[in-house]
């Protein structure tokens, strides 16, 4: 369709199909632009008057002799005859007339163009006679050529015959003035003028030239156009409304050379520049059909026909340039329509395939007739009830899909994420949903891992999924990825291998010693030692049994957080440790405000925490040390707990994971475990606080509780 539009185009071009509409907007453009005519220019008009005073036409040559002679006392810069003088007359008469162009020195000629004899094409001029154009400056010709409606707007500066090329009239004046012939139009170019009205131009009658009545001013220094006017003398021509819609030879002439001083002439667009726009304009247009929806190619369409003609009418006003653009109006014109009926036409086919297609696949879909009073109506209507029925049967497995308790997602053969329920956003975030990512790019956004030999994901806060697949039906292929929850399940299998642990080595490892003093191994120490040692290793069981019961209480029942004054919890912990800080000779360096500061804790489970970090203090401070309590009151909302010691500071093994449950411990101070910073941090992760530990070998280690003072919760499991 391209191919075809482009080629009306350049065939309406070429053949002027439409050149009638481009005149109509030149002669628009022209009005609109049109200047003041040439001040300079007179013409002396062979009125009805002169011809009813001095006789009927044509005259006698003496007097047009008179009238040259009269002119030429006026001292006039040039003299322009639109008169032919190609026949003899009077000899008298004629040698009149000669007389006076001769003597004048300033009078142009005009000369016909006539068909050659014996021709059917050919042309020659027909010049005036020999003792005339001797006499003369020059001659020129006023060969007319209307345009394909009638109206004479072109001029042929240099017209081609049998006999060689001759010079237009109004150029032979304009080099006469003197002036510079790179100015004029180029050869072949036939400049359009702008015409000016009736009257637009001085003239004066030339029955009062004659008889001397026409004031000298008028005429002194002007370029004089001499032609006839009166009714019935035949030339006239036909000339755009604006100008009058009839204009007789000689004011046609003068508002050529008018346009040719003042440089007013409009040139057309050269034709290979004319076809580019023209092949360009065509080319936006169907870029526009296959890019764009129907509702712009209306618009644009529209637009490219404003455009046109706003570009040729302001290249007209402004550079004196005329560009013809109806025939790129006539293919919008006539590629719109039939592109549309392409469409529709495409559209109808596949409505109709659509529907049937459909309508094997939806049950009862075959029966659903559409309602309309055209084809095209009832085909959209059977698809839309098609569509409607669709789409009632993929919100019907939204919403299963939705209610499902796993989180799912649903990606395209490219591996992109194109649907998930709402149990998937909660885990991947609101933002993820049909945002085209990869498994991987929502992975790598959640800081998740997914190792390659399981099929399993694990997120940072803990939560274990395992991963289920299956491929869709989709045409494109696909994937449904189902993700169910087994954080429970593995952090059970977490909990059994530390039980296993904790029974294969920590709990059984008092109670071999104790075996051991029991047996023979323990009858070569004295008894009271053999004792002191049962007792230990006893009293380490019972530590490490309720540490752990202590725990398990906390994972399954939580913590009952009151209203707790903290100071006075803190100065009861330090009244309980003083009895073992008083065997080390170790002190406490409390700072406990006097004002209470309230928070809600559960006091239990808060205090038995802190008398852990004291307890350990203790434990690890060398004897005749102090430990350092303090209680401070950050903002309204959060205060300060901290427990500082001057001991030799958390072993190296021990600061990569201060408060697992069974790392590495030192039981240098007695025993442990390592379940009582364990208690601790479950105790501090209940009430919603953070505790941070700070150890070094030279200053010892310090633990830091930072506590909200809103209300605490449970933790969720």
């Amino acid at each position: 369709m391209l191919a075809a539009t482009l080629a009306l185009v350049l065939i309406a071009w070429h053949q002027e199909w439409t050149a009638r509409v481009d005149a109509a907007l030149l002669d628009l453009a022209t009005y609109v632009s049109l200047e003041e005519p040439n001040p300079d220019i007179v013409v002396v008009s062979i009125d009805d008057r002169s011809v009813s005073e001095i006789g009927n036409w044509p005259w006698d040559r003496e007097r047009h002799a008179e009238l040259i002679n009269q002119l030429s006392g006026y001292e006039p810069r040039l003299i322009i005859f639109d008169v032919l003088f190609v026949d003899p007359s009077d000899p008298a008469s004629d040698a009149q007339l000669a007389e006076a162009i001769d003597s004048a020195g300033n009078v142009v000629l005009p000369h016909s163009i006539i068909r050659a004899p014996n021709t059917e094409d050919a042309i020659e001029p027909l010049m005036p006679l020999p003792q005339f154009a001797e006499g003369a400056l020059d001659v020129g010709h006023v060969f007319v050529a209307p345009d394909p409606d009638g109206i004479v707007r072109r001029f042929d500066f240099e017209l081609e015959t049998s006999r060689g090329a001759h010079d237009h009239l109004a150029k032979v004046a304009y080099l006469a003035l003197s002036r510079d012939a790179a100015s004029l139009p180029e050869p072949g170019a036939n400049p359009i003028a702008p015409m000016h009205q009736a009257g637009s131009f001085r003239d004066p009658s030339a029955v009062d030239v004659i008889s001397g009545a026409t004031p000298e001013a008028i005429v002194k220094d002007k370029i004089v156009l001499i032609g006839a006017t009166a009714q019935g003398l035949g030339d006239r021509y036909a000339v755009s409304a604006y100008a009058g819609g009839i204009k007789t030879g000689v004011e046609m002439q003068a508002s050529l050379l008018s346009g040719l001083l003042d440089d007013e002439l409009i040139t057309q667009v050269s034709p290979s520049i004319v076809i580019a726009i023209l092949i360009a304009t065509i080319l936006v247009l169907f870029l526009v059909f296959w890019q764009f929806p129907p509702s712009w190619t209306l618009r644009v369409s529209l637009g490219l026909i404003a455009a046109l003609i706003a570009a040729s009418a302001t290249l007209l006003i402004a550079a004196d340039l005329w560009l013809p653009v109806f025939p790129a109006i006539l293919g919008i014109l006539v590629a719109y329509p039939v592109w549309g009926w392409r469409r529709l036409s495409s559209v109808s086919r596949f409505l109709q395939d659509e529907a049937e297609e459909m309508g094997g696949i939806i049950p009862g879909g075959e029966a659903s007739g559409g309602r309309g009073f055209d084809p095209i109506a009832k085909q959209v209507s059977q698809v839309r009830g098609l569509i409607g029925e669709t789409r009632e049967r993929l919100s019907f497995l939204r919403r299963i899909l939705s209610g499902s308790p796993d989180p799912m997602l649903v990606f395209d053969a490219d591996g992109g994420l194109i649907l998930m329920n709402t149990r998937a956003e909660s885990v991947f975030g609101d933002e993820a949903a049909c945002t085209g990512k990869t498994l991987a790019q929502l992975r790598d956004e959640q800081s998740a891992v997914l190792p390659a030999d399981k099929q399993e994901i694990v997120f940072p806060d803990g939560r274990v999924f395992l991963l289920a697949s299956s491929e869709s039906e989709m045409s494109d292929g696909g994937q449904i990825l189902s993700l169910r929850d087994i954080s429970t399940i593995r952090q059970a299998e977490k909990q059994r291998r530390e039980m296993l642990e904790f029974l294969s080595h920590d709990m059984r490892s008092p109670q071999a010693a104790i075996v051991g003093l029991v047996g023979a191994t323990g009858q070569a120490l004295p008894e009271k030692e053999r004792l002191a040692r049962i007792e230990k290793q006893a009293r380490r069981t019972l530590k490490l049994t309720d540490d752990f019961v202590q725990i398990a209480r906390l994972e399954y029942e939580g913590v009952e957080p009151q209203e707790t004054d903290i100071g006075a919890l803190l100065h009861e912990a330090v009244d309980r440790a003083y009895s073992a800080a008083k065997k080390r000779k170790i002190t406490f360096d409390t700072t406990i405000p006097d004002e209470p500061e309230f928070c809600e804790v559960d006091p239990s489970s808060m205090s038995r925490a802190i008398d852990n970090l004291i307890g350990n203090a203790i434990k690890f401070s060398p004897k005749g040390e102090a430990i350092s309590i303090s209680l401070d009151r950050l903002d309204n909302n959060s205060i300060r707990i901290a427990v500082a010691d001057n001991g030799p500071g958390l072993p190296a093994e021990r600061v990569k994971d201060t408060f697992a449950r069974f790392g590495a411990r030192d039981t240098q101070a007695g025993p442990s475990a390592g379940l009582g910073l364990a208690y601790v941090k479950k105790v501090i992760d209940e009430h919603g606080a953070v505790i941070e530990v700070e150890t070094r070998s030279d200053i010892g280690t310090r633990f830091q509780i930072t506590l909200p003072c809103g209300k605490a919760g449970r933790a969720t499991a």
